[in-house]
């Protein structure tokens, strides 16, 4: 084994082309970072007489976007310019900015984004070959704008840019919630701002039709509630995103996800029922097609619903057919999205008619029927002169491969997608409904450094989408979700690939977070005005508190045991629809508690103390506030809980010497109930899917594992029990019914609410021979393929590692007493003492007694697994201890698992190490002679 860094980052450099004199790239704000970037050490000053002049190719669009420019950079300066309107040609201002343009550009795929900017102390000078290119470079040009002393100013500098991907896009869902046209534009003119250039429009769903059809009237007349676009207000906002150089893709999702579609057209559904849990199925399975029950209806709850239109029906391809052709002389974009996703097909298994053509027609699943559905789409969209885009669910074999892989699931079918010659997009790992930080979305690549395709198969990476999924949001709060987040994936997709130092990036964002605000957005003013009507007009400081340590719940958790947020009989202005995924406050808790802890920086204590205090001391003027607003109700346990798990943590901060272990459990059992307002961590892991109890604030506190960090370095400790009866060591568990079990998991996974959380329970005994020790992990992909006792990469398995200072140095380094043992899921071992020059002494060999239980399969990427049990034995003898009352050893527990996002090997621990073999920071083992205390918690 070797020291293992957890959370680390490589710090990557901007790439220059000269030395950047007195200033440094650290002190621009520019995001997109551009390819190549060259400062110099003087200013341009920005005054009254600053103009603009268009040379060459001066379009309509770039006209515009000039004009746009002189006006933002009026608001944000407060200067007025003598120019308003910029047109055509004209001669330069000696001290202005002149913008020389070769060519029109065309909106498409791979169109010439490029351009280079050039900032003297005495004039601008913007080129591009085309006019979409000098709109990405004005946008760098308002980045660019700093103030000083002595006004308004441009670091003088050199910048040659252009995009590492050709697809950079957000698609916005407009059926689940119908988002107004002003809420789609002003989006829109956030994109143009961080240079993305694909407006993915996801307009039908089981919700709603929100396009308009003269063709089919009753599309949008029946199925959309009234809420949709008109055919005049989609050219508006294709017009209006071509103005910026963006690029509008519909996508209208076929065959499932059809409710909507069965409304309009219930003869184009594959069942009479709107629901199979109404269907009255035959021995066979089989439903009977003249059985009706009521009418389809549009679907008001989040979730896969079984509707279906019928591939085996002509007339659905008439329709789809007629529908498509209409929306391709609608839509300019050589590229329609048809979905294709979360099709169950429950409706055609049920079907004795459409099992009849499969069986006719030589089709072996559903897959294969979808297939056949997509390639007969696929013709009707080429007579367009379309090119067909879809999910990930589309590529089964067969497939044109002039269609396009929009991939969510997962990078691993992007990437094969890409080696079997289609060209793909990614989106896994930017779905920012899921309300992840923005650091997640950030070090997400289409095509990550360890990615194993050639050049060719690279080229077909076209690059990605943030995703932004409406089930939980409205024409309100919907900003909040996608901005600031969205600029990092931007960034992600336009910047090289080796920008991607997270700190600077988080500076950076905090600075256009504010200046996206100047384009319409509501991102940043509606919390406030939710606040306000929450808190009926009172002081709404103590919410604003609690805001800044608070997060809404990730993943789908928002929805869970047996509630259900309805689209529009649900209330989204609750405290947690004004909270954002990127708590300021806990974010620079987090960060000094590191620096504290980890880089033994004294100087943050006093920050991290007034942090804890104010949490502290807000509880009673929430209180107050829920006294005079019944709304705030909700919040009540979730502020109570933050103020004792900041009381509890600044008692730990201020210890000066380890207190006893019932008042360390005490204190480490209330900061483990602030991580929800709902469920302790024992009551949610019971639980078996992983899910969230009805009620409470639906946000949680991404500071209580910093909270846990303190208390356990300071006070952290392991009590082993006295066993009464002989322990047979066989994995079963079977004598630890009773035991005291205590839980640890991945302080990554607490952050924001769990989703199939793995986790590790632990029990210890003694007895005159041996220290006993049993785990349970919850793991839901084992893997564990070495064989070889002691191998260089059994630490890679999945698996417990069980690490001892036994004599008790805490020193920080390694120590010839001191002992690790890894056991692994297969049940194979390896162990080391001291240290073997300058390596941990793998030669060693010790005795200690493992077995293993796996609960589900080994080695099987598909299978659903639990997990494992592991027992183990280690004689009191091989550790040099001679047990008894009151013996303190340094011990801490491990567990190693699959890092499902960077797909690399990574420990959790009992006592959230950053660095492993450190034994200073081991909790204390404590043995007692008293009998366990039985717990709730039994078997999990």
């Amino acid at each position: 084994m070797y020291t293992r860094f957890l959370g680390s980052l490589l710090l990557c450099f901007l790439c220059v082309s000269s030395l950047r004199a007195q200033e440094n790239l650290s002190t621009i704000n520019l995001m997109p970072v551009p390819a190549k970037v060259t400062l110099a050490n003087s200013h341009y000053s920005i005054n009254k007489d600053f103009t603009v002049e268009l040379q060459g190719s001066s379009t309509i669009r770039l006209q515009k976007a000039a004009t746009r420019f002189v006006a933002r950079l009026r608001g944000r300066t407060g200067i007025s310019f003598s120019q308003d309107f910029i047109k055509g040609n004209g001669m330069p201002s000696p001290n202005g900015l002149l913008v020389k343009v070769e060519k029109e550009g065309t909106l498409a795929l791979n169109m010439d984004e490029s351009y280079t900017l050039q900032v003297t102390d005495e004039k601008i000078l913007l080129e591009a070959s085309t006019d979409i290119g000098a709109l990405r470079g004005l946008e760098t040009l308002l980045q660019l704008v700093e103030v000083g002393k002595e006004g308004f100013y441009l670091p003088t500098a050199k910048i040659e840019d252009q995009p590492r991907f050709p697809w950079r896009g957000l698609m916005l869902d407009v059926s689940r919630h119908f988002l107004p046209l002003e809420v789609v534009k002003r989006n829109i003119a956030a994109m143009a701002a961080v240079k993305m250039n694909v407006f993915h429009w996801h307009l039908t769903d089981d919700h709603g039709i929100r396009v308009e059809s003269k063709v089919y009237p009753q599309l949008h007349e029946k199925a959309s509630d009234g809420m949709y676009y008109t055919q005049e207000q989609i050219k508006e906002v294709i017009a209006f995103a071509a103005e910026r150089g963006i690029r509008v893709v519909p996508e209208f999702d076929l065959p499932g996800h059809a409710t909507a579609w069965c409304v309009a057209f219930p003869e184009l559904a594959s069942a009479p029922y709107q629901y199979m849990a109404d269907a009255i199925l035959d021995e066979k399975g089989m439903m009977d097609l003249n059985v009706k029950t009521a009418p389809y209806h549009i679907e008001r709850n989040a979730g896969i619903f079984d509707a279906t239109l019928d591939p085996t029906n002509e007339k659905t391809y008439e329709v789809v057919g007629n529908f498509l052709n209409e929306m391709a002389a609608l839509f300019p974009d050589v590229y329609m999205h048809i979905g294709g996703d979360e099709n169950e097909g429950k409706q055609w298994d049920a079907n004795p008619e459409i099992q009849a053509f499969m069986k006719e027609h030589n089709i072996a699943d559903n897959h294969m029927l979808q297939n056949h559905f997509n390639k007969r789409v696929l013709k009707m969209m080429e007579a367009n002169g379309k090119r067909m885009v879809g999910w990930d669910e589309i590529l089964v074999d067969g497939l044109p491969k002039n269609a396009v892989i929009q991939s969510w699931r997962g990078k691993e079918s992007l990437a094969q997608a890409a080696k079997d010659g289609y060209q793909v997009m990614l989106s896994n790992g930017y779905y920012i409904d899921l309300m992840h930080p923005a650091e997640h979305h950030y070090l997400q690549d289409p095509l990550p450094d360890n990615h194993d395709l050639t050049e060719q198969q690279a080229k077909n990476v076209l690059g990605g989408e943030a995703t932004m999924w409406s089930e939980l949001v409205t024409p309100e709060t919907v900003d909040s979700r996608i901005w600031p987040r969205t600029a990092a994936i931007a960034e992600r997709l336009w910047s090289p690939a080796e920008v991607k130092d997270v700190e600077d990036m988080y500076r950076r964002l905090s600075v256009i977070n504010w200046q996206l605000e100047e384009l319409g957005l509501q991102h940043l003013t509606y919390q406030e005005k939710l606040f306000r009507n929450l808190a009926r007009g009172y002081d709404i400081e103590p919410l604003k508190v609690l805001a800044r340590v608070a997060v809404p719940l990730r993943f789908y958790n928002r929805n869970s045991m047996g509630w259900m947020y309805t689209t529009y009989g649900s209330s989204y202005r609750q405290f947690v629809d004004a909270l954002g995924p990127d708590a300021r406050d806990a974010r620079d808790f987090n960060e000094w508690v590191e620096a504290y802890l980890d880089g033994g920086d004294l100087s943050k204590e006093q920050a991290i103390a007034d942090l804890l205090a104010q949490w502290q001391g807000n509880h009673i003027a929430i209180q107050q506030l829920i006294n005079k607003s019944p709304a705030l109700e909700d919040i009540e346990n979730l502020s109570y809980r933050l103020s004792e798990a900041a009381r509890v943590t600044l008692e730990a901060l201020q210890l000066q010497e380890q207190p006893s272990y019932e008042w360390y459990r005490e204190r480490l059992d209330i900061i483990d109930q602030a991580r929800f307002d709902g469920p302790t961590t024992k009551e949610f892991l019971k639980v078996e899917k992983q899910s969230l109890a009805k009620g409470g604030s639906r946000a949680t506190l991404p500071v209580v594992t910093a909270m846990e960090r303190i208390l356990k370095v300071k006070a952290g400790q392991l009590m082993a029990y006295r066993t009464r009866k002989d322990i047979t060591v066989d994995g079963v568990l079977e004598e630890w019914k009773e035991a005291d079990w205590q839980v640890f998991t991945n302080g990554a996974q607490y952050t924001g609410g769990w989703y199939k959380a793995d986790s590790a329970w632990y029990a210890l005994r003694w007895d005159k021979q041996h220290l006993y020790l049993a785990f349970k992990v919850k793991d839901s992909d084992v893997t564990a393929v070495q064989q070889e006792r002691d191998g260089a990469k059994l630490w890679e398995d999945d698996g417990i590692e069980v690490l001892f200072d036994p004599l008790h140095h805490r020193s920080a380094e390694w120590q010839e007493d001191d002992i690790a043992y890894h056991v692994s899921a297969a049940n194979i071992i390896m162990d080391e003492k001291g240290m073997k020059g300058e390596q941990y002494d793998a030669s060693w060999t010790g005795n200690a007694i493992t077995a293993v239980k796996v609960k589900g399969t080994l080695n099987e990427e598909k299978s659903a697994d639990w997990g494992y049990t592991v027992e183990m034995a280690v004689s009191w003898d091989e550790l040099g201890v001679k047990p008894k009352k009151d013996t303190a050893l340094g011990m801490t527990l491990c567990v190693n698992d699959k890092n499902s996002v960077t797909e690399t090997y990574e420990y959790f621990d009992y006592m959230h190490l950053k660095v492993f073999h450190a034994p200073h920071r081991f909790a204390t083992l404590r043995l007692s002679t008293a009998s366990e205390e039985k717990t709730d918690q039994k078997t999990q």
